[in-house]
């Protein structure tokens, strides 16, 4: 626990730092990041039986990182479309490396496990930047906000469970979480991000729409991750931050708030 503290604080600082200095820094981090979710993914779905395309993946989502960092910095480059580039790609890359190794039988599931390895987490964490770019100060607050909520999220959940845990949420994919647990989990993350917008002059009618909703995304990434490495019979994705586990261990719960909250930006 000492250490899951201590790695919690020193990663939150710099995190703190990374978000409100934003820019160049901030989209190299992301890509670190993304870099080593990625190596995490591609070992998972390996564990598990599929086969995935770790240089095809990762190389992708690289780009895809670099190709929404110029559609933020210049007018001229577009961003309309983007995605479904990406999709090809990575359906061609799938195609021509079964073709190459003759991998016909598992074509059609390696290409599923490459096109959701360009999503999760390549396409989710890039909406790290597409948030922070929103006219200042603006961005970096409701980033702020999102990773407050779902870590408080994550904590509060945690320490509910422990106390009054008594039902379990989904026995079949994390043994561990309770309903009393998700219940508290997602009562102290809204009200932890309702008064931090509150404090910080968002609107108080979003934030009573924005922070329930990701403290429920939050739970759910968290979930899904979890039977990631439940099929693959993993307790831990990595060993990037000592005390939590890798980079997907510590950043699933944002990954599945971070789309909903970049839409939901466009109402401020």
């Amino acid at each position: 626990m000492k250490k899951r503290i201590i790695t919690g604080i020193i990663g939150a600082a710099v995190l703190l730092f990374l978000i409100l200095y934003g820019g160049n820094l901030l989209a190299v981090a992301v890509a670190v990041i993304i870099v080593a979710g990625v190596r995490e993914y591609h070992l998972l779905a390996n564990a598990g039986g599929v086969k995935t395309s770790f240089p095809l993946i990762m190389i992708l989502s690289l780009l895809y990182l670099g190709g929404q960092w110029c559609s933020l910095h210049y007018s001229w480059f577009p961003r309309a479309g983007m995605i479904g580039i990406f999709f090809l790609a990575v359906i061609f890359g799938s195609f021509f490396l079964a073709w190459k190794n003759n991998q016909k039988q598992f074509f059609l599931i390696s290409t599923a496990a490459n096109l959701l390895g360009l999503v999760y987490p390549g396409i989710l964490l890039t909406y790290t930047i597409m948030i922070r770019a929103f006219l200042p100060p603006l961005g970096a607050k409701v980033l702020i906000l999102t990773l407050l909520i779902v870590w408080v999220n994550d904590t509060g959940a945690y320490f509910t469970g422990s106390w009054l845990g008594r039902r379990k949420l989904a026995p079949a994919v994390s043994p561990g979480k309770t309903v009393e647990g998700a219940v508290g989990g997602i009562t102290v993350g809204t009200a932890a991000g309702i008064l931090f917008g509150f404090l910080t002059g968002l609107p108080l009618l979003w934030l009573l729409v924005v922070c329930p909703l990701v403290s429920i995304l939050g739970q759910t990434g968290d979930l899904f991750e979890s039977l990631l490495k439940r099929g693959a019979g993993i307790k831990d994705s990595g060993v990037v931050f000592p005390g939590h586990g890798g980079v997907l261990d510590r950043f699933d719960s944002p990954l599945f708030a971070l789309p909903l909250v970049y839409f939901l930006l466009y109402f401020l």
